[in-house]
């Protein structure tokens, strides 16, 4: 049973509808039944005081490992959707790389099952291209579509057999699911750890060259102009990749794209003082592919804002450099981080950064376009523009602390996550602006 709630003095701010005013927002039995100025509150309904904040649509990340199943040392889907409620989304698009592979139905509706029995976010399970991600036989792709996968993705390898990879982009038209692809040439990456540049040449490790993504980039970009299929290509990082997509986005292809926050935040500098908590694939590049990543989400070729939220313990971070996995935590960070780096900054407006985080993720997977409008089930987040917070291992909800952003001030965070009308995240320094009934806080 949800409660009624009324949220008062907030900046309603919906990309989908183009609504962006100070509004008040009547939410009963988990529905949105009125949107207004100075609503008078009822007795029923308990109340958020959104003063100074943004009341957005429930965000949805297209990009997060939840390790499950086989790794709940890392994340679990209960402890990582909770994670992804801590920092605002309702809903995430989990990648295939558990143990086993996400490459059966009965794993598709097992992922699905474990985020409803959790009640915290919905999870849109993206199936592997390849059994087992081996890259050497296809899965069946309408038979996991039939099963709930959203899309498809042998996301941690780039799928380098072109008939694999052709047979998917042909079937994303009739499934109408996109195949998502991380851009990675493994012969050109070796066994490189870290961008290869001249940090990695002073630090004395084996780099990753950003051609050896720009090359899958080039190859995913003509298959899918050649088959017509749905393309959406993972965290970009490089200006050669970000290049490659606008044009081919000026020529008809069917494709999407995104940016990571660490990605725009970062360069490989970070590795020097944070060693393996900086170590991610793709990895962190130059301070002119930063810049090109800044463009591109401007300028709209860079479609969606994800986190690439990926788990790993503390003892797997410990190995170094060279043994250490890819990979940091991004669900609970991404807000702040988009608002410090790209909202504060002017380069997006707030309703530009939204729709990153909302109706562009929701295009990509063909499902309803998060809105804040009189007749939807109440999913949204508010967000506190002013709140300035350090990060700390307390603060983070994740089962993982992986991340450089440690001991970092950031500001812009999430108060409030609720879904269906569900409170589902409540910060703590919200808690003085809710009033349920019968108690204020």
């Amino acid at each position: 049973m949800c409660a009624d709630l009324l949220i008062r003095n907030g900046r309603v701010v919906d990309p989908s509808t183009g609504v962006d005013g100070d509004l008040d927002v009547r939410i009963r039995d988990a529905e949105v039944v009125e949107i207004g100025s100075r609503l008078s509150r009822a007795d029923s309904e308990a109340v958020f005081d959104a003063d100074g904040c943004v009341v957005a649509p429930g965000l949805i990340d297209l990009h997060v490992h939840l390790r499950d199943p086989g790794e709940s040392e890392k994340e679990t889907i209960v402890t990582g959707t909770r994670a992804a409620a801590a920092g605002g989304f309702v809903g995430v698009a989990c990648m295939a790389n558990t143990s086993p592979t996400l490459d059966t139905p009965e794993l598709i509706r097992y992922a699905v099952r474990q985020a409803e029995t959790a009640g915290y976010a919905d999870v849109y399970p993206i199936a592997s291209i390849s059994k087992g991600l081996v890259g050497d036989e296809p899965c069946a792709y309408d038979v996991l579509s039939a099963a709930g996968a959203c899309g498809f993705s042998d996301d941690g390898k780039s799928t380098m057999d072109e008939g694999i990879m052709r047979a998917a982009l042909e079937s994303s038209r009739s499934t109408k699911r996109p195949v998502l692809v991380h851009c990675e040439d493994p012969e050109m990456a070796g066994d490189g750890v870290m961008h290869d540049g001249d940090v990695a040449a002073e630090l004395g490790l084996l780099g990753l060259p950003g051609r050896a993504e720009e090359r899958i980039v080039a190859r995913d970009l003509r298959l899918a102009e050649e088959t017509g299929g749905r393309l959406h290509i993972l965290h970009v990082t490089t200006r050669g990749g970000i290049e490659l997509i606008a044009a081919a986005k000026k020529r008809g292809v069917d494709v999407t794209a995104e940016a990571c926050p660490h990605h725009f935040t970062l360069t490989h500098e970070a590795v020097r003082e944070h060693g393996t908590a900086a170590k991610m694939n793709p990895p962190l590049r130059t301070s002119d592919d930063v810049a090109a990543i800044v463009s591109g989400l401007a300028d709209g070729t860079l479609d969606v804002i994800a986190t690439d939220h990926a788990p790993h313990t503390a003892e797997e971070k410990r190995l170094g450099m060279k043994r250490a996995p890819f990979g940091i935590i991004g669900s609970e960070l991404c807000v702040p981080l988009t608002w410090s780096r790209l909202v504060s900054t002017g380069t997006l407006t707030v309703s530009e950064a939204l729709a990153k985080l909302t109706v562009a993720p929701s295009r990509v997977l063909a499902r309803q376009t998060p809105s804040i409008a009189v007749g939807r089930v109440a999913s949204l987040t508010i967000i506190d523009p002013e709140l300035r917070l350090e990060v700390t291992r307390e603060r983070l909800v994740s089962k993982s602390a992986n991340t450089p952003f440690l001991g970092e001030h950031l500001t812009g965070w999430p108060l409030l996550t609720l879904r269906n009308g569900r409170e589902t995240f409540l910060r703590n320094e919200a808690a003085a602006r809710y009033v349920e009934l019968g108690r204020s806080t």
